[in-house]
């Protein structure tokens, strides 16, 4: 007991600091997100069936460089637009939710889990996965 009275902040500090790095993959676990890896998302572009690509990077980011046919609303917006993101996912399309390496889309997937989204995939790694497969950018 001693050594927790002394040691106090510092336990709460890493307990505190592992919670809030590890807040997404718990959140995607209880909220059921698949992943979508880079390879699956690019042989499903070539499909029929639509997907509705929603990229949650800031607006700088995605002016810069994006996946062709993806959406932007940053996740930073997102909470306040999840209308908007229903009326475009109308027909039981699919969400794939694209970020810079997977852990931004990952809050995003959760954010529409939560708002009643039924299939919502993170793309595994993201723009900086999809690019290091040489698959192509728009700007």
């Amino acid at each position: 007991m001693e050594w927790l009275a002394q040691n106090g902040l510092s336990v709460f500090l890493t307990v505190l600091f592992m919670v809030l790095v590890l807040r997404g993959p718990i959140l995607g676990r209880v909220f059921h997100v698949e992943y979508l890896s880079v390879h699956a998302l690019a042989e499903r572009m070539k499909g029929n069936q639509p997907l509705l690509m929603l990229d949650v990077r800031t607006s700088g980011e995605y002016a810069a460089e994006h996946i062709q046919g993806t959406w932007n609303c940053p996740l930073s917006e997102l909470s306040g637009r999840i209308e908007e993101v229903r009326a475009k996912a109308a027909s039981g399309r699919e969400v794939v939710v694209i970020c810079r390496s997977g852990a931004r889309s990952l809050n995003g997937a959760v954010t529409l889990k939560r708002a009643g989204f039924a299939k919502v995939y993170n793309l595994s790694g993201g723009m900086l996965q999809w690019k290091a497969q040489g698959y192509p950018v728009r700007s």
